[in-house]
């Protein structure tokens, strides 16, 4: 059994010596980290705090992973700053995607830096690895492990950036947790389709109290797809109305997300709009998958389809019909 980790910089590697900062190469982490129940190989790819990553960049990360697997490792862990972790981890989840064959795929870090006098990255390496040579994590989502919580890439979130417990998937529970070295799992994976490639140039745009039209109609002219984060229930301010339904005429992908989760995808006010909702993805990643969805497919109606095969549904248990 063996994993190969592939080491790309972040808090985990970050080593303050009293003097100046350096970077802690992956091969010191793992071994730092051990021993292991498996043989381990290293591959140091990039450094640095993970804010400076492109999509680019991330797309090249995951190359790397499907190198490692195809040159058959039985499981990779990825050490990555815990800024985008969930963004680098959902773009190796579109590119991957989800079926019963596929080796483990887990991306790890810390909060804490290697000089700290209590860091979070060795367990966390530890479990990551663990979880990664282990056959019941086989055929699973691309996952985030720390602190001994596994969260799948698509539902994972940094919510506090103060504290080691700084990952949730709320609403959703995380898919399994590492118990004394030993990945458990909640549920079964659903198996998923994998893009082919990212198209470039989808802007992001956010609401705002008295945001303009015309703010939003530069940013889609001319663009294959536009990810508008909106309020509530995918609720825009009406000035944005004309504009949107403009560029949806025009061929335009708009696809409205937004921050509280709301799994909505399609409904008649949406059509009127000529827009579609994200179906419970973040905005960030409703970015990715929008990216994914036009670099896959040839024309608008298949890039929705591919989009929403990433819905998110959840049940929310109506309090008002509870006994």
């Amino acid at each position: 059994m063996t994993v190969h980790v592939i080491a790309t910089g972040g808090t985990i590697a970050s080593h303050f010596d009293g003097v100046e900062w350096t970077n802690i190469a992956g091969a010191q982490l793992v071994s730092e980290a051990g021993p292991h129940g498996c043989d381990v190989t290293v591959d140091d790819v990039a450094t640095g705090p993970s804010s400076n990553l492109t999509v680019h960049d991330m797309v090249r990360i995951v190359e790397r992973i499907q190198r490692a697997l195809a040159d058959g490792a039985d499981g990779v862990v990825i050490t990555h700053g815990t800024d985008t972790m969930e963004l680098t981890a959902f773009v190796a989840a579109l590119l991957l995607g989800v079926d019963g064959a596929r080796p483990p795929v887990v991306f790890t870090g810390s909060m804490r830096v290697h000089s700290h006098a209590q860091p979070d990255g060795p367990q966390n390496i530890r479990d990551a690895i663990a979880t990664a040579s282990d056959r019941s994590a086989v055929g699973r989502e691309v996952m985030v492990c720390l602190e001994g919580v596994l969260h799948a890439a698509d539902v994972v979130t940094k919510v506090n950036a103060n504290s080691v417990d700084a990952f949730t998937s709320a609403p959703f529970g995380p898919i399994g947790s590492v118990v004394d070295g030993h990945p458990g799992f909640r549920d079964p994976a659903i198996e998923r389709p994998k893009a082919t490639a990212l198209a470039d140039d989808v802007p992001l745009l956010t609401s705002y109290p008295g945001i303009g039209g015309a703010e939003f109609a530069r940013l889609a002219e001319g663009r294959r797809g536009i990810v508008l984060e909106a309020f509530g229930d995918l609720n825009v301010p009406q000035q944005l109305w004309g504009p949107i339904h403009a560029a949806g005429a025009a061929g335009t992908l708009v696809v409205l997300a937004s921050r509280p989760f709301t799994g909505t995808r399609v409904e008649d006010g949406l059509t009127m709009l000529g827009a579609v909702g994200a179906g419970g993805l973040s905005a960030q990643k409703a970015r990715l998958a929008v990216m994914a969805a036009l670099g896959t497919c040839a024309d608008r109606a298949a890039a929705t389809l591919f989009l929403h095969q990433f819905s998110l549904s959840y049940d929310a248990h109506d309090r008002s019909t509870a006994p």
